[in-house]
């Protein structure tokens, strides 16, 4: 016996049954990126008393080849260094390279913003 499915035309009319949607809640609206700049913004535990403050770090997410984290790891074993440090030193060294070849300004653009500001 093969099962009909019921038509538009066969539906009841009265729509006081359905509450399709009535519970449903807005999503949250997403906040602006705000980039916390202290452990309590981050939600983390003050420092304990005898603790230097580190450097101020911004996240940044990146995907790098299989090629290149087993160098960063090869790197990290041979110096001792953390991935964070290999990548800041990786990345110091690549804007070193590119401003002594005039492909990037002399000083970064925050500090010539400064220059300007100050000579005003």
């Amino acid at each position: 016996m093969t099962q009909r499915t019921r038509t538009a035309s066969e539906l009841p009319d009265d729509d006081e049954d359905i509450n399709v949607g009535d519970d449903v809640k807005a999503p949250p609206k997403k906040r602006a990126a705000v980039t916390p700049n202290s452990r309590k913004q981050l939600g983390r535990p003050e420092r304990r008393l005898g603790r230097k403050p580190g450097p101020v770090r911004v996240m940044m997410n990146v995907r790098v080849l299989l090629e290149t984290d087993d160098l960063v790891t090869e790197i990290g074993e041979e110096t001792s260094m953390g991935p964070q440090d290999v990548a800041d030193a990786a990345i110091a060294h690549y804007a070193a390279y590119l401003r002594r070849t005039g492909k990037l300004p002399k000083t970064p653009k925050g500090k010539q913003a400064e220059q300007t500001d100050d000579a005003s």
